[in-house]
Order: structure tokens, then sequence, then C-alpha cells
């Protein structure tokens, strides 16, 4: 589970998109803050005129101009200001969606990587299974040979335990395949198959978030995974 929190990739994207609309809050939060502007004027006026007839006067004359120089600020903040308030609320709200639509999705990926480890130990289990009927078969057949051997047994007896072998084998090794298609589903639950397969790609690394109820519980399963309590098949 721990694994799957850090290195799924559909659990990334989803983060990827709430940071971008933590960017949206921003914006809209600095929407509802004053406005302080603040400006600076640098004018050059020659021989008592204005800067723009400045240029019309020759360049001889350019000797006398000399610099004026105008600092301000202006303030302005908009009385009420509905336009802002409801553009910031409609941010925090598509956050807040955003956030339990990524818990949704974490209880979902827990369902399936929970299940594809049960499926795994399951396989498991049959492969001992059928290893145990191949044997069993196996000796049904050697017996059943050696009383045809003495005659006390015939081709037909014979003829069904070397098909009821030769049935158990399938078995068993059906069992072995599910059991390799179990663990490669599994790797793929958790995000990891292509790194466990040697393959680098981008989108490896976990998108970290800032607050958020989902961040917490990815955090605790991470912490639960270090301190070993965590279990993985073998």
């Amino acid at each position: 589970m721990a694994l799957a929190g850090r290195m799924r990739p559909d659990l990334n994207q989803a983060r990827l998109l709430i940071k971008r609309d933590d960017l949206e809050v921003v914006k809209t939060k600095n929407g509802l803050l004053p406005q302080l502007d603040l400006f600076l004027t640098l004018a050059k006026d020659i021989n008592n005129t204005s800067y723009a007839q400045s240029f019309l006067v020759s360049t001889e004359d350019r000797k006398d101009s000399r610099y004026t120089t105008q600092t301000g600020a202006t303030f302005s903040y908009p009385i009420g200001n509905r336009a802002a308030r409801a553009r910031d609320r409609r941010a925090k709200l598509t956050r807040e969606r955003d956030f339990r639509a990524l818990a949704n999705m974490a209880q979902l990926v827990e369902q399936d990587v929970r299940g594809g480890y049960v499926e795994v130990g399951r396989a498991h289990e049959q492969i001992a299974a059928t290893s145990a009927t191949r044997r069993l078969q196996d000796e049904t057949l050697q017996v059943e040979t050696e009383k045809f051997r003495v005659g006390k047994s015939t081709v037909l007896l014979v003829a069904q335990a070397q098909r009821d072998l030769l049935t158990a084998q399938i078995n068993e090794v059906q069992a072995k395949t599910a059991y390799l298609k179990a663990i490669v589903n599994l790797y793929r639950l958790e995000g990891s198959l292509l790194e466990r397969r040697g393959v680098r790609c981008p989108g490896s690394e976990p998108v970290e978030l800032d607050d958020g109820p989902v961040v917490r519980t990815i955090q605790h399963v991470d912490a639960d995974h270090r301190q070993g309590t965590s279990v993985s098949p073998k």
C-alpha cells in the first residue's frame, strides 16, 4: 500500500491537478486584498517647457534641460468585492472537491492492491494443492502399473491413471502460470511494474502535497511501511 501510494500514476496525476488548483486558490485570494500601486515618473524639461514639447527644441538647447521627478501611491479597496469573493469561494470548493476525489481514488487503489495481494496468496496456495494432487496421481499410476504387471489390473485402469496424471501435471503448470500472472498484476496495481522490469520512465517520483486528509493517510501508511509493519508477497 505504501508503494502504491507513492508510485501509482493516477494518484500522482490527481495530486498534480490539486497543486494546480492551489495556484488558483492563491490567485483568487490575492484578489480579495486591497491594491496598492506605487509609481515613479521621470521627465526631462528643456528651457522650462514640458517633456512632450522637448522634442521640438533644437539639439543646441538641450544643454539647458533639467529632470523632474514625481512619486506617489494609489490605494484602492473595492467595497463588498463580491465578484472576487465568489471566485475565491469557487476555487476553494474546487480544491475541496479534488481532495475528496483523491480520497476516493486512494480507497479504490487500496481495494485493487489488497485484492491483487489476496490473489497472489491464493495462486501460491493453489500451486501447493496441484503439486500434491500431481504426486498422488503419480503414485496412483505407479500402483496401477505394478498391479497390471502382476495381472491384477487392466489396461483401461492404467490408461485412466495416465490420463489423471497428465491432467494433474497440466493443472500444476497452470497454477504456476496463474501465480506469475498474479504477481505481475500486483506490480501493475501498485505502479511498480516498469521499475521492477528495469524501465525508467517519467512520473515515478511521488508528488507531495502540503496538506489535506489524503496526504496524512498516505504518510501514516509510509510510516507503517518504514517500521516494517506492512507485508509483501513471497
